[in-house]
């Protein structure tokens, strides 16, 4: 099947006239608006049944707690297909979240239980994002790759703000067990979507050999790239020393510094959300010239800004920095995973994102550390500063240490075809 190549004054637009990108972009959306409810709901069921800020954290944290499988998954995907490995996750969050539907509506649920069913759906959704940008990689042409991850990525970004303030609705009028329904309707959708994806199969890297022979064979491949390594350690950062405050802790900023409720945490969530997309709008537009760097410098940005929301007591400076906050993630993430797809043969995109996936271990490790020294009364502020001179120490470190190898790494102009006028390019090789 065969996508035209659109005017290139239309930058932002181009990914979605591949049909197959449509479908995994409808896809997305409906597991990220899926995911947000689940954790906006477990996380403040949680805090407002045991008024423990570290079990809240908990639910955030068990859900990343598959980091250790991702390797496994991404050499799955490799073998077996990234499309076939989609699907049979989004398939295992539908039947997980139908487990917790039914002990909510059944009145059998417990903090402990939740805590069991967060844990359940954590084995596997810490690849998500990565599988998502190996299908997004496999579906567009490779001059398309940073936009496309782009537009992928406001997926996210839309479900924080619809999704937060969804999940805060269904939470404070109808309950858990409602707001599950839509979640279990979500998934089913979301799988119908994957289903119907149509792709090329890439022949498997060494063919013939074992499982646990090609993930050596990928974290080999890692460990001889300094970009890769650099990468690596910059996606482990973010997720230790920036993500918590602008996800998991987020509860905690809600319902004990400012008094809000469910519909002031969406707030919250929503404006961060904003912020992403605005980058993510941002990025599908331009051709950065060096993808690291923009990388490098957002990390120093974001964590700044962190630092500035958690001291804020005024609520419009706290809006104010959170927006910004959530400009300069994307700004970071979005180049970082196109820098490394750029470096990446298609053969192995599965296992090497894999193990880039496992970076999302930083995220329980930060949320149980700094919900940890929150709940022995340390002060919010002087937690996100200690965590951001943590993160901008790394990243200058990182910087210094890479420098000779952070070069574009992606395929940033289109081949010439796509630079001629409409009426007379060729088609390009889509879904």
């Amino acid at each position: 099947m065969t996508a035209a190549v659109p005017p290139l004054s239309e930058p932002a637009v181009r990914p979605f006239a591949i049909q197959n990108y449509r479908r995994q972009w409808v896809s997305d959306l409906c597991t990220s608006c899926a995911f947000e409810i689940e954790t906006l709901a477990l996380a403040w069921y949680v805090l407002t049944e045991t008024g423990s800020v570290v079990l809240m954290a908990a639910i955030a944290s068990l859900q990343y707690l598959g980091t250790l499988l991702s390797p496994l998954l991404g050499v799955l995907s490799d073998r077996h297909g990234q499309r076939n490995t989609m699907l049979a996750m989004r398939m295992f969050y539908a039947v997980v979240a139908v487990m917790l539907l039914v002990f909510a509506h059944m009145r059998w649920l417990t903090p402990w239980l939740a805590l069991g069913f967060a844990t359940l759906s954590g084995l596997v959704r810490p690849s998500d994002i990565g599988m998502r940008n190996v299908v997004t990689s496999g579906i567009v042409p490779g001059y398309l790759i940073l936009p496309a991850i782009g537009l992928s990525r406001m997926t996210t970004d839309l479900a924080r703000m619809g999704g937060a303030l969804a999940g805060a609705a269904l939470m404070a009028t109808l309950g858990l067990a409602w707001a599950y329904v839509i979640v279990v309707a979500l998934y089913v959708v979301a799988a119908f979507f994957t289903y119907r994806l149509r792709m090329a199969r890439v022949a498997p890297h060494g063919a013939g050999c074992t499982v646990l022979g090609q993930f050596g064979a990928a974290l080999r491949s890692v460990r001889g790239a300094p970009a890769q390594t650099a990468t690596m350690i910059m996606a482990f950062l973010v997720n230790f020393s920036a993500y918590p405050f602008v996800t998991g802790l987020l509860p905690y900023v809600a319902k004990e510094r400012f008094g809000m409720d469910e519909y002031g945490l969406g707030t919250l969530i929503a404006v961060t959300a904003t912020g992403s997309i605005t980058s993510s709008i941002l990025l599908s537009r331009l051709r950065l010239p060096n993808p690291a760097v923009t990388m490098l410098c957002s990390s120093i940005a974001w964590h700044v800004l962190i630092v500035i929301f958690a001291a804020s007591r005024s609520l419009p400076f706290v809006f104010a920095s959170i927006y910004l906050a959530g400009v300069a993630q994307n700004l970071c993430m979005i180049p970082m995973a196109a820098f490394l797809l750029g470096k990446v043969s298609p053969a192995v995109r599965g296992s090497v994102i894999g193990l880039r996936s496992m970076a999302v271990y930083g995220l329980p490790l930060g949320l149980m550390l700094s919900g940890y020294i929150l709940n022995h009364g340390a002060a919010f502020w002087g937690v996100a500063l200690g965590f951001a001179a943590t993160g901008i120490t790394v990243t200058l470190l990182v910087w210094v240490s890479y420098r000779t190898h952070f070069r574009p790494g992606l395929a940033q102009q289109p081949p010439e075809e796509a630079t001629r006028s409409p009426r007379r390019s060729r088609p390009i090789a889509g879904a």
